[in-house]
């Protein structure tokens, strides 16, 4: 494997002004004949050491956007590959261009090329990239790939921000809960422990799980911990783990309607993007199969829809409305009706995108509260526990 380092370089250009700068090469001696190349002298090479961290999704998209720029401007593919390796500095990314160009130079088509290194593009994607180079389209498809990213990732990065609430209210709730238990309630057993009458039951429970914590955190901190990296690694494997994550989350209210349209969204604005590059509709609906989504529902709809296309039925008759809303499926009919089922897709897409933009707004208007209220009900319960026993006038603390 191509191993490429980060160097920081000082060097005198032409006039003998002093440049500096940072480049990425995989030994000193390349990047300091890169730079005699462009003129410069008495060069000075020094390596940084740095953690090598993969790449962001955000960062693959500003790639194709760049290469669809140049591309779009006439310059030959190479070219502007060549171009994309000399301004990136992410490790990764370098790794991933030079072996592309790489592959492009041996004879490899830029898709097959993709295809190969199989990193970072979907598959529908890579289809798109060979509907470009057959087309000659390449450029304005690598735009609208470009495009399609960044709506998405605008859409996850709203999702993740409401959903980063229920996280800090979780760890804040079970942080003061520990607290408490370990550090409050143990006084209030020394208190009542004189005491003849039997506490009430939501003072037991908490004394005995006080009682538990004390001797055993150590026990469960290790198995909690344990349990979240196994679930972690198990879920990137076995994606049954992620489809009862996100049944769970459509089984909630609040979040059910933002999953449905998240699944909308998806479908259609990628559906559409093919189509518009006239991609064949079984093709397009199978590239959705050969990539690993996360929405098992989505996948196994799309298996009903391609089963029924098969037997005759028209798209619109083969999509089921309790997956994808009765709207959808109208606004499809009638998409199939005027011959433009791509436009329509595209349509679609975009308007329940809006409708999904205003219902992250709002359901984070109302998580505040509602996080507030859930901490309120879950100190106000340890307090009750606590002090149940002090408003009981029958049986005062001591036995007297």
């Amino acid at each position: 494997m191509l191993k490429v380092y980060e160097f920081h370089w000082k060097a005198k250009n032409r006039f003998q002004q002093l440049q500096k700068g940072k480049a990425l090469a995989c030994h000193r001696t390349e990047l300091e004949r890169r730079l005699l190349a462009k003129g410069y002298s008495q060069i000075r090479i020094q390596r940084n050491f740095r953690f090598v961290t993969q790449a962001s999704s955000e960062s693959i998209t500003q790639v194709i956007k760049q290469l669809a720029l140049l591309l779009n401007a006439a310059v030959p593919l190479k070219q502007a590959l060549n171009m994309l390796l000399e301004n990136t500095y992410h490790i990764r990314i370098y790794m991933w261009l030079n072996d592309l160009n790489r592959l492009i130079e041996s004879g490899y088509t830029m898709s097959s090329s993709l295809t190969k290194l199989n990193l970072y593009l979907a598959k529908s994607e890579i289809q798109l990239v060979r509907i470009g180079e057959q087309s000659g389209r390449l450029g304005e498809i690598l735009q609208n790939i470009a495009v399609n990213r960044h709506q998405t990732e605008k859409l996850h990065k709203k999702i993740k921000k409401i959903m980063f609430y229920p996280v800090v209210t979780l760890i804040i709730s079970v942080a003061l809960s520990l607290a408490m238990l370990l550090f409050i309630v143990p006084q209030f057993i020394e208190l009542y422990s004189g005491r003849e009458k039997p506490l009430p039951l939501i003072t037991q429970m908490l004394f005995t799980l006080s009682l538990f914590l004390q001797h055993s955190l150590l026990q469960v901190t290790i198995v909690s911990l344990l349990a979240v990296g196994f679930f972690r690694f198990f879920a990137k494997k076995y994606r049954f783990l992620t489809a009862i994550k996100n049944g769970m989350l459509s089984a909630l209210p609040i979040f059910n309607k933002i999953v449905e349209n998240v699944r909308i969204v998806f479908f259609s604005q990628n559906l559409g993007l093919m189509l518009k590059a006239h991609i064949r509709l079984e093709t397009a609906l199978n590239t959705f199969l050969a990539t690993q989504s996360q929405d098992l529902r989505l996948q196994k709809e799309i298996e009903n829809i391609l089963a029924q296309l098969k037997q005759g039925y028209r798209f619109s008759e083969s999509i089921n409305a309790s997956v994808f809303g009765t709207q959808v499926v109208q606004m499809l009919a009638i998409g199939e009706q005027s011959g433009n089922v791509a436009q329509m897709c595209s349509y679609i897409g975009e308007l329940y995108r809006q409708q999904l933009d205003d219902q992250i707004e709002l359901l984070s208007q109302l998580l505040e509260p509602i996080l507030m209220l859930i901490i309120g009900l879950i100190i106000g319960t340890v307090l009750i526990g606590l002090y149940l026993p002090i408003f009981d006038l029958g049986g005062l603390v001591g036995g007297g």
